[in-house]
């Protein structure tokens, strides 16, 4: 594919939980990549393509810490690195399949598939209340007929909630909302504002234990991290009894997965205690 999107870029390419001792295929940036872990959990993302024949190594399997090609019986080690040909000793010089610098943080397996040499001077965004024990996430992954870039945008105007869904919109939605602050920096972009005292949505006064007509400052954040993440939140200044904030935060991680094509995946997280379904209800936005 033309470089329409970055390729220097970390890419979450699948769930941590989704990645194991089954090769599993993915597509991103226009080409295909196998994801595995190895005998000590190690995540490997490799170009899933035999060298010998462009046969897929997702539809392979594992012998050990090498992958096995289901066509021609290529070995390859977690470098890429052909190890091994069935029916012949000597190895054919250069024979390899590119490998992907990765990176596990235990909620999705990140890979670049751009210059390697620079993976390392540029850290995946840190993510923290994904896996954190005191936070409570749901989400789903599932492909977007749509580029990358219109999903970012859309990410940027939560506006268009209250028209699209009025029963998970915050009440200020439907009024004029107060001007945002915006931040721009050589690789972000963040904004934020913070609307006046007023009710929050009935569903989340529910959840909150918080009286339907209570009023609370509310503000709202969001931030484009990279190419590949996209992160917002919803804070309530609780000000009945102790003073406390209540946040929902929204990842979405997307890849490009082709022209006019995404993997989105995206988490709604909550800090304070949640049932399921009702936090089911919020990630619809």
């Amino acid at each position: 594919m033309t470089r329409t999107h970055p390729h220097n870029c970390w890419y979450a390419l699948a769930a941590s939980g989704e990645v194991g001792r089954e090769p599993l295929g993915r597509r991103a940036l226009g080409r295909g990549v196998v994801l595995f872990r190895t005998g000590d959990g190690r995540a490997v993302a490799l170009e899933d393509r035999c060298v010998h024949r462009p046969y897929p190594l997702s539809s392979g399997w594992l012998d050990g810490d090498t992958i096995v090609s289901g066509y021609s019986g290529f070995a390859y080690g977690a470098d890429g690195v052909c190890v091994r040909v069935p029916t012949q000793d000597e190895i054919p010089v250069g024979a390899r399949v590119a490998a992907f610098p990765v990176h596990d943080d235990g909620a999705f397996v990140w890979a670049w598939l751009g210059d390697p040499a620079l993976a390392a001077l540029r850290p995946p965004a840190a993510l923290p209340w994904l896996s954190d024990p005191g936070w409570t996430t749901i989400g789903d992954e599932w492909e977007t007929a749509a580029d990358v870039a219109l999903l970012h945008e859309n990410f940027a105007d939560i506006t268009h909630v209250a028209v699209v869904d009025p029963f998970i919109a915050p009440p200020v939605l439907r009024s004029s909302p107060p001007p945002l602050e915006v931040e721009v920096t050589e690789t972000t972009v963040s904004f934020n504002r913070t609307y006046a005292a007023a009710p929050v949505a009935g569903w989340h006064a529910e959840l909150a234990g918080l009286s339907a007509d209570s009023e609370h400052i509310q503000r709202e954040r969001g931030a484009f991290v990279s190419p590949g993440v996209w992160v917002d939140s919803w804070d309530v200044d609780v000000n009945t009894g102790e003073p406390r904030v209540l946040t929902f935060r929204f990842t979405h991680a997307v890849t490009p997965i082709g022209t006019g094509r995404t993997r989105h995946a995206w988490r709604v997280t909550g800090d304070q205690p949640c049932v399921h379904s009702t936090l089911m209800v919020g990630a619809r936005r």
